[in-house]
């Protein structure tokens, strides 16, 4: 097997594969005055350190500290550093690790949802967001991101755009689709159907189709046996340790997140499964031990 998408495919054959837990939160916790995404250019070791802690408890897909890297977004948070830059230092921290941990692991390049939805503003076209996501995206591919994580998805059009630009730029690099769900069932968190979301996605031939974040374990386990109605792709599944509270205290222990999702593993419904935020190197390592002793979704 030589090119990526075939090695993981080939993979999720024999495995479920563990991705790796929260980025921002590992980094920042409950700090709200600090971007995750400057941490790769102001201290690289912490970000190169979080991810060796991560390859060792078992993740095999590590993501980039990039979620809010494009252009638009970036400034929307005021931030003066390229975009270029920040995905550099990102890239070069996730490599870094892999070769230090001289272990078979696969970066995962994270799209986040832009601070901007297309869909609801009236003060920006298609073609700028286009053009935020498209440097993000170039970058990405020229700092060496094995696969496209299309994460976050609230609006479906964003991520189509996203998803245009990564066959354009890198056709053969597989793209991974995880949207964000909302308290109501079979629901994203805009309101659209699941069965619609796997829909709007299927022409692109993503390597896999899920969730991440969300209102933690429960929510994404419960929608997921409704996503293997619509769809034969790999799963994959990233909850967040729930919804914090007033501290930025996440509720869902590394038990609970672990046990909720091995109710998933014994039905056969997981693919490529780790954490969002909340969740640390502790529940890459349980959801490892866990996801030994099942078989991938067939």
């Amino acid at each position: 097997m030589n090119n990526i998408k075939e090695r993981i495919q080939e993979l999720l054959q024999r495995h479920i594969i563990v991705k790796d837990a929260a980025i921002g939160t590992s980094l920042i916790g409950a700090r709200r005055d600090i971007l995750p995404e400057l941490i790769s250019i102001d201290d690289p070791e912490r970000v190169v350190a979080m991810y060796k802690e991560s390859i060792k408890a078992g993740a095999r897909i590590i993501t980039t500290n990039t979620f809010l890297s494009d252009p638009l977004s970036l400034a929307s948070c005021g931030v003066e550093r390229s975009c270029e830059e920040v995905v550099t230092a990102a890239l070069s921290a996730a490599r870094q690790a892999r070769e230090e941990s001289q272990k078979g692991v696969f970066i995962a390049g994270s799209i986040g949802p832009s601070t901007r939805n297309i869909t609801l503003a009236i003060d920006l076209t298609e073609e700028e967001l286009k053009a935020s996501y498209r440097t993000l995206i170039e970058a990405l591919n020229r700092e060496g991101a094995d696969i496209f994580l299309i994460e976050s998805i609230t609006d479906v059009r964003n991520a189509e755009i996203a998803a245009e630009l990564c066959r354009e730029i890198a056709p053969e690099k597989p793209i991974i689709f995880s949207a964000t769900l909302s308290k109501i069932g079979g629901l994203l968190a805009s309101g659209r159907p699941i069965e619609k979301f796997v829909e709007d996605v299927a022409k692109f031939e993503p390597l896999a189709i899920g969730f991440n974040c969300s209102h933690g374990v429960k929510n994404i386990v419960d929608n997921i046996e409704l996503l293997a109605r619509f769809t034969e792709l790999p799963i994959y599944a990233a909850p967040s340790a729930g919804i914090p509270d007033s501290r930025g205290k996440y509720p869902e222990s590394v038990k609970k997140h672990t046990e909720t999702l091995r109710t998933a593993a014994e039905r056969g419904l997981l693919s490529i499964v780790g954490g969002c935020c909340g969740t640390t190197v502790e529940y890459t390592r349980s959801i490892a031990q866990m996801a030994r002793h099942y078989k991938p979704r067939k």
